[in-house]
């Protein structure tokens, strides 16, 4: 647990000024604006806040439950929830979650404390999905309704949402006052077609059903660029509006991956 807690270098912390580079800071804080500016190189630093609020929003719609890895998107959004969710209780920080699909399905006020987390893991773990699908505005309204002052929210989803100007702008509105970071928990099926012939694709949200022909490289092509343009929206949305952007699969060490993350 103790390397846990190490591996998220910035919980609990906020910045407080740029001065210059000594001996022995950490190069990664470095403000790259800043040292061109002055031509000497400047870092950030930081001091301790207490009782940070951490909101987790986690999608349990139907789309879940897929995986063809060693894990489900479920299976690994847990894994995901319990390494960030304890790392922040280890730090003394609040941890609040919030179930969603097309609506808020369930939310857990921010507690401190390691109880309130495994009662969460459990409630998630066993939970019985309803919904086909997912959205993101109602769930971020929700968020920001509740007039915290200020919180970091992680968003564990497969981020199958429509690409429009609604849902960006809900994540764009809630990014302004509050430190986002988009998790998308993704197959690698997703991004390929290992078999050929004629087979039925069934839409995990939509429950729609199509048949393509494998043989066809121009069908293969099409149901993979649909794929892929729907990830590649999210992450140069992300980006341009610097938020916080992570891509995860099935078969990954979510701890490695994680302690990069801040």
């Amino acid at each position: 647990m103790g390397e846990v807690s190490s591996s998220f270098k910035g919980f609990g912390m906020s910045f407080s000024e740029v001065r210059e580079y000594q001996f022995g800071d950490e190069t990664r804080f470095i403000d790259w604006n800043v040292t061109a500016r002055y031509n000497r190189p400047h870092v950030k630093v930081f001091e301790e806040e207490r009782e940070q609020v951490n909101l987790i929003m986690i999608d349990v719609s139907k789309s879940m439950d897929f995986g063809s890895a060693k894990r489900t998107k479920k299976e690994l959004i847990v894994e995901l929830y319990a390494t960030i969710a304890f790392s922040c209780a280890l730090n003394k920080d609040k941890v609040g979650v919030l179930f969603f699909s097309d609506k808020v399905e369930r939310y857990f006020e921010p507690k401190a404390g390691i109880k309130n987390i495994w009662m969460i893991a459990m409630q998630l773990i066993d939970w019985k999905k309803e919904s086909h699908d997912s959205d993101l505005q109602e769930p971020l309204r929700f968020l920001r309704a509740l007039k915290l002052k200020r919180f970091r929210l992680f968003i564990l989803s497969d981020f199958h949402f429509d690409r429009n100007t609604l849902q960006k702008e809900a994540l764009i509105k809630t990014k302004r006052k509050n430190r986002v970071y988009v998790l998308n928990v993704r197959d690698r099926l997703e991004s390929k077609i290992p078999l050929m012939g004629f087979y039925q694709l069934i839409h995990a949200e939509s429950g729609l059903r199509t048949w393509h022909n494998g043989f066809s490289k121009r069908s293969r092509d099409t149901v993979l660029q649909f794929e892929h343009d729907s990830h590649q929206y999210w992450k140069n949305e992300c980006r341009k509006n610097k938020i916080h952007y992570m891509e995860l699969t099935g078969d990954v060490d979510v701890f490695k991956k994680l302690n990069g993350l801040m």
